[in-house]
C-alpha cells in the first residue's frame, strides 16, 4: 500500500463512497490492496468482483481471499470487447498490461494471451453498482468504451490515469458524456474542462 491508497482509503470512508451491501468493482486487482479494503468495509455483505489479468496474481489473490463468499474472482483482462487481449509484462507485476508498453511508452514484452470481457457483459445482472476502482496500467480507454451500459448504473468510479494522450477523451466520457463530477484526489480539486490529468480521480454521479 503507497501513499495514494491511504488517501484514496480516507477519502471513500470519509464520503461514504461505499456502504453495506453494496456491488463493488476492482479491476486490476493486482496483490488485492482494494479488495482488502472492499472487504473490511463490505464484511459478508454484498458483492465485490475481483479482477486480475496476470495469472500469478490471480492465484495468489484466490489464496489470500477465496474464503469470502461475497467475492467472485475473475483471471480476465477487462477491455471494450468479448475475446482476448494480449497479455504484456513490465518490470513488476504491478505494471504488466494490455497495451503493449508501461506508461512511459517504452514496449513490454508479450508474454501469452487472455479472455477479454467488457464490465457490460460481465455486470449486465447487477441493477446497480456502488464503486468500481479501475487501475489498468494505461488500458483505461479500453475500460471506459466497454462498459457504456454499466456507467449509468454506477454511483462512483475511482480511476488511475496513467496517460497524457488518452486522458482528453478519458475525460470527456466521464464528465462529458456521462455527467460524472470528477475530483483530482492528489491535489484537492475539482476536475475541470482544463485540468491536467489526475493521476487519482474520484468520479461521482451528479444526482
Amino acid at each position: 500500500m503507497d501513499h495514494h491508497d491511504v488517501k484514496n482509503f480516507e477519502l471513500l470512508r470519509d464520503e461514504s463512497i461505499i456502504g453495506l451491501g453494496d456491488v463493488v468493482v476492482d479491476v486490476g486487482a493486482c496483490h488485492g490492496t482494494y479488495t482488502s479494503f472492499f472487504s473490511s468495509t463490505l464484511g459478508n455483505t454484498g458483492k465485490i468482483y475481483c479482477v486480475e489479468l496476470f495469472p500469478e496474481n490471480f492465484q495468489r489473490l484466490e489464496m489470500r481471499f477465496g474464503h469470502a463468499k461475497n467475492i467472485e474472482f475473475i483471471n480476465a483482462a477487462i477491455s471494450d470487447s468479448v475475446g482476448t487481449e494480449s497479455i504484456y509484462v513490465g518490470d513488476s507485476s504491478e505494471v504488466h498490461n494490455i497495451i503493449g508498453h508501461n506508461t512511459s511508452n517504452v514496449p513490454n514484452v508479450k508474454v501469452g494471451e487472455i479472455k477479454s470481457i467488457t464490465l457490460d457483459k460481465m455486470l449486465e445482472d447487477e441493477a446497480e453498482i456502488g464503486l468500481i476502482k479501475i487501475d489498468v496500467e494505461g488500458a483505461e480507454l479500453k475500460v471506459l468504451k466497454g462498459m457504456t451500459d454499466v456507467m449509468k448504473r454506477t454511483k462512483a468510479i475511482l480511476i488511475e490515469n496513467h496517460l497524457d494522450d488518452i486522458w482528453p477523451e478519458t475525460r470527456k466520457i466521464l464528465i462529458d458524456d456521462n455527467g460524472f463530477s470528477c475530483y483530482n484526489i492528489e491535489k484537492d480539486e475539482d476536475v475541470t474542462i482544463n485540468s491536467e490529468r489526475p493521476y487519482q480521480c474520484l468520479c461521482r454521479r451528479v444526482s
